[in-house]
């Protein structure tokens, strides 16, 4: 019996336009009526993530930061921030061409770039945010920090960032995005403290998602559903594939099966 519902963001729930299908909030309704927790796992900040689900905000878990940070009916439940220094990261960035960089504190995320059309992608998926010339500046909590790379992260960035995985935690995230936090930071340790907080188990969690910072929380769900449009490594993974992508309500529609057929 399915008793948790996890899901990713970008590239699983929401379309590509970044919109949640106005048929999730029919299935929510299905979901609650089955007395099962919903949370969302994402390597966006918290406050985007509070501003999407805002009518449900009290309602559900979401993990944000890819699992540095939990909050739940508006508690703070767990965080983890990066106490290494970031500063050989961030002078290695300025020799990396074509991207922007994102510092993200727990107030706020901190952005430098000189591309205008970098910049613009980068404050879609972080509305509370600060532009600066100068990361020495910030008085934060750090949970990570994020590359938005116009050259692809797989090609540009990440080969360029590798080395610090190291000491930290160096994943792909999206076909433009790189996130590099705590190195005991990710999804799947974000989750199971859910599932240990909630008292579910591994056999009755339902997991979706796209991308390689999905892979860990996969590996902890008896569910596990990589997206139709999911990276291969990440389908490798998970126990099943959706039908549909995320343009065309894959998440919804097979939770839906799944709890229609219970």
């Amino acid at each position: 019996m399915i008793k948790l519902i996890v899901s990713d963001i970008d590239g699983t729930l929401v379309n590509n336009k970044k919109e949640i299908p106005d048929s999730f909030w029919r299935i929510f309704k299905l979901i609650k009526e089955k007395n099962i927790r919903f949370c969302v796992a994402s390597g966006r900040q918290m406050q985007s993530l509070e501003k999407l689900f805002e009518p449900i905000i009290s309602e559900i878990g979401f993990v944000s930061d890819n699992g540095a940070f939990v909050k739940f009916q508006e508690q703070e439940l767990y965080e983890i921030p990066i106490t290494d220094d970031i500063k050989p990261i961030l002078d290695a960035c300025e020799q990396i061409k074509n991207i922007g960089v994102v510092v993200c504190g727990k107030k706020r995320a901190y952005i430098k770039t000189n591309s205008e059309s970098i910049f613009q992608e980068i404050v879609r998926h972080y509305p509370s945010y600060q532009r600066v010339t100068d990361f020495s500046t910030i008085d934060d909590t750090i949970f990570k920090i994020s590359i938005c790379d116009k050259e692809t992260s797989k090609i540009n960035s990440y080969p360029q960032l590798r080395d610090f995985s190291k000491d930290f935690n160096v994943v792909i995230s999206g076909n433009f995005w790189l996130d590099i936090t705590h190195q005991k930071v990710n999804k799947g340790l974000a989750l199971s403290e859910l599932q240990k907080i909630w008292n579910v188990s591994s056999d009755e969690t339902l997991v979706f998602g796209d991308q390689m910072n999905d892979i860990e929380m996969m590996q902890i769900a008896k569910f596990s559903y990589a997206m139709k449009n999911a990276e291969s490594e990440v389908k490798k993974i998970a126990s099943f594939v959706t039908e549909y992508d995320n343009n065309n309500e894959g998440v919804i529609k097979k939770i839906e099966e799944l709890l229609t057929n219970t």
